[in-house]
């Protein structure tokens, strides 16, 4: 046998033993490809199946379509009351409130029959939201019916505590993030938007019944909406609908500084306050989303989350 021949026959010996290296080196690529897991900035997705249908869920869905009707109807129907009377004071969102409100209950409505899908019908972020989004929409409809029928101090109670309820509810989308682009639009969203607006308009309601009608109070209703601001920026810089609560208090703000300006009944610099403060809330949302996509980029390149 010549040189050659065994050179060959060595050859065919080694090759299984460098098949089954490269077969695991292999195997062990694709493993490290597949490991697609990673600590996640926020809470996860919530991707298990929903739990069995029960009788409430669907008796939930037609009530949050109910409260944000009862919203609807009555904004139209004093809609004529919306702008002035009771509820007038230095911070006056009547450049926006009769067209506002009405869009935040069409919203719900929209938000509610969502609800109804199949898929969503007993969803566990549903269940958790709608106890806080069914009697906050109800409480402002009762809230604006006082408001209009001059009974501010009332309408100022009930207006913040739907208030306080839609912003725990901001606080429970956080704890239960939505699944797809879908739920953030059709139940994130209404509820958030709904919250940022409520603030402004309990606060309104408040300067209403405490008679702050002139500029003689501009040094009070700048600090107290600078403090109002600072909460609503926390609420802004959180992971869900951020942008949504953003909109709906800047919207607010901002109407109300045009209105004072236009009205001659608000000084121009706590207009100024009120625009800065509305840019803020948003600039901390953006801040918040800059921060996520930061984050998440930095922990799929397999490095800490500095968040």
């Amino acid at each position: 046998m010549t040189h050659k021949d065994e050179g060959k026959m060595a050859e065919h010996e080694s090759t299984p033993q460098l098949d089954s290296l490269v077969a695991s080196a292999r195997s062990a690529m694709a493993s490290a490809s597949e490991r697609t897991s990673f600590e996640l900035p926020y809470a996860p997705p919530d991707h298990r199946p929903n739990p069995v249908v029960e009788p409430f869920d669907k008796i939930r869905g037609y009530l949050l379509g109910a409260s944000g009707l009862l919203l609807l109807l009555t904004t139209l129907a004093l809609s004529s009351g919306l702008h002035g009377r009771a509820q007038a004071s230095l911070l006056d969102t009547s450049l926006v409130h009769s067209v506002l409100w009405p869009a935040i209950a069409i919203a719900l409505v929209l938000s509610a029959a969502f609800s109804l899908r199949s898929d969503q019908l007993s969803a566990r972020r549903q269940r958790i939201i709608s106890i806080y989004s069914i009697p906050a929409t109800a409480l402002m409809a009762c809230a604006i019916t006082l408001a209009s029928g001059f009974m501010p101090v009332g309408a100022a109670i009930l207006a913040t505590i739907a208030s306080l309820l839609s912003l725990y509810g901001v606080l429970q989308l956080n704890k239960n993030t939505a699944r797809n682009r879908l739920e953030r639009w059709a139940t994130d969203a209404p509820i958030c938007f709904f919250a940022g607006a409520s603030m402004v308009y309990a606060l309104q309601l408040w300067f209403a019944a405490a008679g702050w009608h002139d500029g003689e109070h501009g040094i009070q209703a700048a600090l107290i909406t600078a403090g109002i601001s600072v909460a609503a920026g926390a609420f802004a810089h959180s992971e869900r609908g951020r942008h949504a609560l953003a909109s709906g208090y800047g919207i607010c703000m901002i109407a109300a500084a045009i209105q004072g300006w236009l009205n001659d009944s608000a000084p121009l610099w706590v207009c100024a306050i009120w625009i800065f403060m509305a840019l803020l809330v948003f600039l901390m949302a953006e801040n918040r989303r800059f921060q996520i996509s930061h984050a998440e980029h930095r922990a799929q390149r397999g490095k800490t989350v500095e968040f």
